[in-house]
């Protein structure tokens, strides 16, 4: 920690010499171009910090949407089968067995699922449907 301080501290002091000198050079004070410097660095390192610290921020906030949004994916609605039917958001995986706690009751409550099958049609106006039926059809809505 003190190493890290004290390399810090030797190249604002090494840039503000040299800005120093770049200041004498044409025939201005070096006093003002040393401490312009390092006014300059310090401002400098400052803002850089800020924008560093505004990206990890606005990175943090997206994993946390991403995290929530893939948690929608792998979550379900259900409600506790006590008396006061308590609702609650749970994780829920296909691959293990999945129980939660009640908030309300603090009964474990076991999640079972049922799947259902549906034929997947195409919308009878896009389907290739021959012009007179279609006519009649037409006739049939107006």
């Amino acid at each position: 920690m003190l190493k890290k301080l004290a390399l810090q501290l030797f190249a604002l002091l090494a840039v503000s010499i040299l800005c120093g000198y770049v200041f004498a050079s044409v025939k201005l004070n070096f006093l003002i171009g040393f401490f312009s410097g390092a006014v300059l660095q310090v401002f400098g390192f400052y803002l850089y910090a800020s924008i560093i610290n505004l990206y990890v921020v606005l990175k943090s906030k997206k994993l946390e949407i991403l995290k929530l949004r893939e948690m929608s994916y792998q979550s379900v609605e259900v409600t506790c089968p006590c008396f006061k039917q308590i609702r609650d958001f749970v994780p829920f995986r296909f691959n293990t067995a999945n129980y939660y706690k009640c908030r309300e009751c603090a009964k474990t409550v076991s999640i079972h699922t049922t799947t259902e099958t549906a034929v997947v049609t195409e919308p009878i106006l896009s389907a290739n449907v021959d012009p007179t039926l279609m006519e009649k059809l037409k006739d049939a809505i107006t």
